[in-house]
């Protein structure tokens, strides 16, 4: 039996609204209506913002406090999350929203971790960020080269998390950030871009441990969340699918299997960064009609690239999407790609093929 384990229902992000003040106001009462006097609390700095949460989840309270930095308790909230259960409200079934003028996250009916890590606490302090202090948001990893910051920016399911671990065995490499950077620029056009993380610990899928089976015994330390095996219904299925079966592994056998990893235990305090100097940025895809693995895009035709895809600038978290916000974040790409340079990966080759690719791409002067 592990120390910690949460089975949780549902196990994904749900769909999200942008509220007017009005409606948060009443959904606010609601949630505190609800929460009474039993309630867990606590903020976080998140990039020197201060996030507070408000919960009647055990769990969630747990997960928050691991993950984040705290933040000293006289210090005032920048954003406020408020995660409650109230199988009253919305007939039980789960429910996000968003107010952006009093950065208010309201979400009622769901233990899932990575609702209130993603949208709400890296949508919210990200919304601020940018606005305010041309402080921007990447959702991606970082792996520092021999003092070279390398990000790599991805969909779900291309190989963001397994490239970058496969990277920290070249000679030099320090882990940086698992899926969630911020980015600030110092000295002005001729400057540089200087990467910063933002959580204490990794929210890190376990399946991981397919690829990289030694970080198994990390995983055996970890609070987990929806670490479970195949039932015989998702067996069948993949049977009538002709799908092969995967080893029925609790900790590989699901997508939305989750562990909260202290990125100190994978390799020591010697091989993690705190902040670093960004010098390349590595764009991966998954597309089996390109026959090309690596090419080299220019600032527009990259922008271009992120801005087309179904989740915009590769990123799912966040939660304020108007055209204003989309100017903002096409012209800080603008900037990043004018001090460094991008590069599209094509993952469909072999994990060994493809690293190769991007390991002479990180070795190459820019």
């Amino acid at each position: 039996m592990h120390i910690y384990n949460k089975i949780t229902k549902p196990r994904g992000r749900v769909v999200s609204h942008i509220i007017s003040q009005k409606e948060r106001d009443r959904l606010v009462a609601r949630a505190e209506e609800v929460l009474g006097i039993d309630w867990y609390g606590w903020k976080v700095d998140i990039d020197g913002f201060c996030i507070q949460l408000f919960t009647n989840s055990a769990h969630l309270y747990e997960f928050w406090v691991e993950n984040w930095f705290s933040m000293t308790r006289k210090t005032r909230s920048h954003g406020r999350i408020y995660a409650v259960l109230d199988p009253e409200f919305n007939s039980g079934e789960p429910y996000a929203a968003y107010n952006p003028e009093t950065k208010t996250a309201i979400i009622f009916n769901t233990e899932y971790y990575g609702q209130i890590k993603s949208w709400g606490a890296l949508g919210i302090s990200c919304d601020i960020a940018e606005d305010q202090h041309d402080i921007h948001s990447i959702h991606g990893s970082c792996i520092e080269v021999n003092g070279d910051g390398i990000v790599l920016i991805a969909p779900t399911n291309t190989g963001k998390s397994t490239h970058s671990y496969a990277l920290l065995q070249m000679e030099g490499a320090r882990l940086h950030s698992d899926d969630w950077l911020y980015v600030k620029f110092i000295g002005g056009e001729k400057g540089r871009a200087s990467a910063d993380i933002s959580e204490r610990k990794f929210y890190i899928r376990t399946n991981i441990a397919k690829v990289f089976p030694e970080i198994r015994r990390l995983l055996d330390k970890c609070k987990l969340e929806n670490v479970e095996p195949l039932t015989e219904k998702e067996i069948e299925e993949l049977k009538k699918q002709g799908e092969p079966i995967p080893e029925n592994d609790p900790y590989i056998a699901h997508d939305y299997s989750r562990a909260m990893l202290d990125p100190l235990w994978i390799a020591g305090p010697e091989k993690f960064v705190d902040t670093t100097r960004i010098k390349k940025v590595i764009l991966l895809k998954r597309d089996r009609n390109d026959p090309e693995i690596v090419k080299i895009l220019g600032a527009e035709e990259a922008i271009e690239y992120l801005v087309t895809q179904p989740e915009q600038f590769l990123n799912p978290y966040l939660n304020v999407h108007t055209p204003e916000k989309t100017e903002i974040r096409k012209n800080f790409f603008r900037r990043l790609f004018h001090l460094v340079p991008c590069y599209l990966v094509n993952t469909v080759e072999s994990v060994d093929v493809v690293q190769q690719k991007i390991r002479e791409m990180i070795k190459e002067k820019s």
